[in-house]
């Protein structure tokens, strides 16, 4: 056999990844100039960080803003925020950005110049303590995390189960209590870890009593029956309310801004918008700031006062009741209403498309 015959099959491999590659953008860019993604990022992104930073200036902090994203090919986030002058850009590229995508970082690196940070990892690799190529460079004031995977898995090895999972609390400690906005977008396909979600969902019933008087006021039983015919609305509740659960053990207070449901063509989509606010602070201004000193993460000055856990622990108490509350936007439902919405929303998405030549 010749050089050339053995590298046969190590060419075919290359072959098909690099068309994997390419099935994969084609599929992001015609997604990316879709007006339900547009609505994503407008209502539930653009104008909630807007607010955020109207109450951020108001508490007397106008500093640049720090952004996390895993952008995709054509980074239409960073482009949305740009344009609306949220995000710092100068000649050289975005230096208060963080890019972290498997796929397409070197690519948006190309297009947009330098950032604060790349990196190529998985975002549970990258913030993987105590070595994620990422970890360095927290704490945020936003974080993005705009994937099409789920949060929690069917598999038998728990830690691969809850690897996003454990992503989210490596993100709550590398924040060192600096209060912040995450905008969560995934997956709800992996219906075979409904028994996972279920499971979660009956602890809450049996140990929070305001959750357990809530639940019971809406559904009228004490199991997850209510979400036997929809798992979407099942992750919705239980995946917010676990981060709620982490975020409690770190010292914040959570508030939910934004909730919506969509579908892609081979996925059915959940949206959050969660802002983090840490309750060891008395000034509004140090709210931004971080709590606990780099050099202090893995030290005992990461225990926080009693006092702190308290007030984290009434504030958990009272948030979890409200998931039950609000009913997710079904972004799709919305637009078939609203058409001139939907024709702006389209116009928007498109003009989005490669906007760094502009």
């Amino acid at each position: 056999m010749s050089r050339q015959e053995e590298r046969i099959p190590e060419l075919k491999e290359k072959a098909q990844k690099y068309h994997k590659q390419a099935e994969h953008q084609t599929t992001v860019s015609v997604w990316d100039k879709d007006p339900i993604k547009q609505y994503i990022r407008r209502f539930g992104w653009l104008e909630v960080i807007k607010d955020y930073m109207e109450r951020r200036r108001n508490d007397g902090v106008d500093r640049p803003l720090k952004y996390f994203t895993i952008p995709g090919p054509n980074a239409s986030d960073i482009g949305l925020l740009a344009q609306a002058n949220i995000l710092n850009r100068t000649s050289e590229g975005f230096p208060y950005v963080t890019i972290c995508d498997e796929t397409s970082a070197e690519q948006v690196q190309a297009n947009l110049g330098r950032f604060q940070a790349i990196s190529s990892l998985s975002f549970e690799d990258a913030v993987r303590e105590p070595k994620g190529d990422l970890c360095p460079f927290f704490p945020f004031d936003i974080i993005n995390l705009d994937t099409c995977g789920t949060f929690i898995t069917r598999v038998e090895n728990p830690i691969r189960a809850l690897r996003r999972i454990i992503g989210i609390k490596s993100i709550l400690r590398l924040q060192r209590g600096q209060g912040f906005l995450l905008l969560l977008t995934a997956s709800a396909d992996d219906v075979l870890a409904r028994n996972k979600f279920e499971q979660f969902l009956i602890n809450n019933l049996n140990n929070e009593e305001k959750f357990k008087e809530e639940y019971f006021n809406r559904f009228n039983v004490l199991s997850p029956e209510p979400f036997k015919e929809d798992y979407r609305a099942l992750v919705q509740v239980v995946l917010p309310k676990l981060i709620a659960l982490l975020a409690r053990d770190f010292g914040y207070k959570i508030s939910q801004h934004f909730i919506a449901k969509y579908d892609r063509p081979t996925h059915k989509m959940i949206c959050h918008s969660l802002e983090f606010e840490f309750l060891g602070r008395i000034k509004p201004e140090k709210k931004y700031e971080p709590y606990i000193k780099k050099s202090e993460l893995n030290g005992v000055s990461e225990i926080l006062p009693s006092l702190i856990l308290r007030k984290a622990v009434d504030a958990y108490t009272s948030f979890i009741p409200t998931l039950l509350q609000h009913e997710p936007k079904d972004v799709k439902v919305t637009l078939q209403s609203r058409p001139v919405l939907k024709a702006s929303l389209t116009e928007e998405a498109k003009s989005l498309i490669g906007w760094w030549k502009s």
